[in-house]
């Protein structure tokens, strides 16, 4: 149980929190896509600048209506999310990152679905490259070898192998929501009632290496459900920067995280959501 205790009566609809590293570009794409995105939603932003070294402090003093959590040096990515998430009294969270883009009314449908089903506790949209294709984003517990099979050089063979198919789930129709063992973390929308009971985001994890897939193998298991949500659009920039380069230091952490957080849910190794 998290003994932070989310903030005082809500002072608005939906959160939306965004942690930036180094991120004046995507932050000058993203920040204006908000407003829009919520739509009629009564809106906050919360952007937590995890000790940029660009131009990330002038983007975000042309956003006054973000309010902005200062860090001397880069936390990582959990803490930095853990001081959003305390900041926030939106009824609904979500968790953005820096390179997305919300297409218009994306962010209000998911909080409708997130309202009209009070036993889902997790939403994700239809990701999409910035040209407008599908993004792979709702996806099966991770089988072991997957940081090896998706990168150089085995993923030359098995990128479109079963195993990796399975998980990335491309055998299902993207234009149908539906129940999901988890979905990228590029954007993620939960209510904030729920955080006592799931706690706060793992601090183990430094990098983008699993802090999704535990964030939503914790919904499931406080006894909520986690849904794909096609209806809502997003654009997400996505790098794949440990694929390009497997032996950097990024990328050795990303694995190491990797394993942590599938040990850590080793009991959901089948899956969690209803098949």
């Amino acid at each position: 149980m998290w003994s932070g205790v989310p903030s005082p009566p809500k002072a608005a609809d939906l959160t939306v929190c965004v942690v930036a590293w180094n991120a004046a570009e995507d932050l000058s794409r993203c920040l204006p896509s908000l407003a829009g995105g919520a739509a009629e939603l009564s809106l906050e932003v919360i952007v937590v600048d995890n000790g940029s070294q660009d131009g990330t402090a002038g983007v975000l003093a042309s956003h006054p209506e973000a309010r902005v959590i200062r860090n001397e040096r880069n936390l990582g990515i959990t803490p930095a999310r853990n001081q959003a998430v305390l900041a926030a009294t939106g009824e609904v969270i979500a968790m953005l990152d820096a390179d997305t883009v919300a297409r218009p009314a994306s962010l209000a449908r998911m909080v409708a679905y997130l309202r009209e089903q009070p036993h889902v506790g997790l939403v994700g949209p239809k990701l999409l490259d910035p040209d407008g294709t599908l993004q792979l984003s709702c996806r099966t517990v991770s089988p072991p070898l997957l940081p090896f099979l998706r990168r150089p050089p085995l993923s030359r063979w098995y990128e479109h192998s079963p195993t990796v198919d399975r998980h990335l789930m491309r055998d299902f129709d993207h234009d149908q929501p539906r129940a999901v063992d988890w979905v990228m973390g590029a954007c993620q929308c939960y209510p904030r009632r729920l955080l006592p009971q799931i706690g706060a985001y793992d601090e183990r994890v430094f990098s983008h290496g699993g802090e999704d897939t535990d964030w939503c193998l914790r919904v499931w298991k406080a006894g909520y459900e986690v849904h794909y949500v096609p209806e809502a659009e997003v654009v997400h920039a996505y790098g794949h920067f440990t694929r390009r380069h497997p032996f950097s230091r990024q990328a050795r952490r990303a694995i190491t995280d990797f394993y942590y957080v599938l040990y850590k849910h080793r009991d959901a190794r089948g899956g969690l959501a209803r098949r």
